[in-house]
């Protein structure tokens, strides 16, 4: 008799979660993921015609149980049109990444004059700080005016049962 992975697993000792992630943006730069492990942030600017300074712009990153976070843009950083930005932190940012910025471009699929670009930062932050079980993701301009939100949640079993009634 072969024994399957189902035989072996007692499923009253599964834990189900659920995690709801959320985003809102005024504009065209938007984000696109924040990794709860705290690995990377993505921004993606979806506008095909308009480039955006982001000279003084910032983002804060509050989680669950670690300390508030802010990244500011560096000065005279420009996110081109059709454009993602990675911000990786530093312990999470690929071996192979050498210098601080690394930009790429890709042709996208039916509009050959349409060009994506691909923009990856290490950051000097350690970690954008791991999110147990919510974080808020806010993108600010120079001004100080909320552009972007992204946040997460994952629902323990009750908040689970609660929200199914």
């Amino acid at each position: 008799m072969t024994e399957t992975l189902d035989d072996e697993i007692d499923n009253d000792e599964l834990t189900h979660t659920k995690t709801i992630f959320r985003r809102h943006s005024k504009g065209s730069v938007m984000f696109s993921g924040c990794s709860p492990s705290g690995d990377v942030i993505i921004i993606d600017n979806i506008s095909s015609t308009k480039s955006f300074d982001l000279t003084g712009w910032h983002i804060e990153r509050q989680t669950d149980s670690q300390p508030f976070l802010r990244y500011t843009f560096p000065n005279q950083f420009v996110i081109p049109p059709w454009s993602t930005v990675e911000l990786w932190s530093n312990s999470a940012a690929s071996r192979t990444m050498s210098d601080e910025i690394e930009y790429h471009q890709s042709l996208e699929s039916t509009d050959q004059e349409q060009q994506q670009s691909f923009i990856r930062i290490k950051t000097k932050l350690l970690t954008w700080n791991t999110a147990l079980q919510w974080s808020v993701n806010r993108l600010l301009d120079s001004n100080g005016h909320e552009r972007a939100i992204f946040t997460h949640r994952t629902l323990t079993s009750l908040e689970q049962e609660q929200t199914d009634d």
